[in-house]
C-alpha cells in the first residue's frame, strides 16, 4: 500500500513540476518575438538596434560576468536542496515533507539543466551570434524559473508540514 502512496506523491508532484516548465516556457513563448537573441551587450550594441537604447557600457560588455552570477546561484540553489533532501525529516510517505523533497529534487533537475543549457547556448552563441533563437530564448529562461519556483514553492510546502508535526 505505501508505494501506491508514494507513486501518487511522485506522480503528482512530477505533473506539478512539468506543468510549471511548460507555463512558464509557454508565457515566454508568446510574449517575446524575435527571430535571434544576444547574450552580449556589445553585440547588440553593433547591430544598431532602433527600438532599444542601451546603455553606454553597452558598447564593450559581455555576458560573461552575468553568466558567473547564474551559475553562483545556481549551485547555491541546488547545494542547500540537496542538503535538506539529505538531512531533513520525512516522518511518514504521507508526510508533506516527503512533497516537499520531491519539489526540491525537481528543482535540482531544473537547476543543473539550465546551467548545462546555459553554457550550452554560450558557447554555440560564440560561434555563430545568430544560434540563440527564440526557441533556446525561451528553453533556458524556463529552466531557470522553474528550478526557482520549484525550490519556493518546495520550501513553502516544507514550513507548512513543519507546522503540521505534532
Amino acid at each position: 500500500m505505501s508505494s501506491w502512496v508514494h507513486f501518487g506523491h511522485f506522480g503528482g508532484v512530477t505533473f506539478f513540476a512539468l506543468a510549471v516548465f511548460v507555463v512558464v516556457w509557454s508565457l515566454f513563448w508568446f510574449t517575446t518575438k524575435g527571430g535571434y537573441f544576444f547574450f552580449d551587450p556589445q553585440d547588440c550594441f553593433d547591430g544598431k538596434p532602433t527600438d532599444r537604447v542601451l546603455p553606454r557600457s553597452a558598447e564593450n560588455a559581455t555576458f560573461e560576468p552575468m553568466l558567473k552570477h547564474y551559475i553562483g546561484v545556481t549551485q547555491l540553489l541546488v547545494t542547500i536542496a540537496a542538503a535538506s533532501i539529505a538531512f531533513g525529516n520525512g516522518q511518514t510517505l504521507a508526510s508533506p515533507i516527503v512533497i516537499a523533497k520531491l519539489l526540491l529534487a525537481w528543482s535540482i533537475f531544473y537547476g543543473v539543466l539550465f546551467c548545462a543549457v546555459l553554457l550550452w547556448r554560450y558557447d554555440e552563441y560564440t560561434q555563430n551570434v545568430k544560434s540563440y533563437t527564440r526557441i533556446w530564448y525561451s528553453t533556458v529562461f524556463a529552466l531557470g524559473i522553474s528550478s526557482l519556483l520549484c525550490f519556493m514553492v518546495g520550501y513553502l510546502v516544507w514550513g507548512w508540514g513543519l507546522s503540521k508535526i505534532d
